[in-house]
């Protein structure tokens, strides 16, 4: 039971890790197209996932 805690815990974790670096990828990788506005509106949706993401990762290490 203690190795399938771990093996959660690890798989968690290095999702967090994707998903936070994911997101701040996309956030700069944001198309110009759509106008000034919806760019900004974008990559401040793309930061705050990245921001949740990384922050998960941190509290998932500090756990793990």
């Amino acid at each position: 039971m203690a190795i399938l805690g771990s093996a959660l815990v690890f798989g968690l974790t290095t999702l967090c890790l994707l998903a936070g670096l994911t997101c701040l990828i996309s956030a700069l990788l944001v198309p110009s197209v759509e106008g000034s506005e919806k760019q900004f509106e974008k990559r401040l949706e793309y930061f705050m996932f990245a921001a949740v993401g990384l922050v998960s990762f941190a509290v998932m290490l500090y756990i793990g």
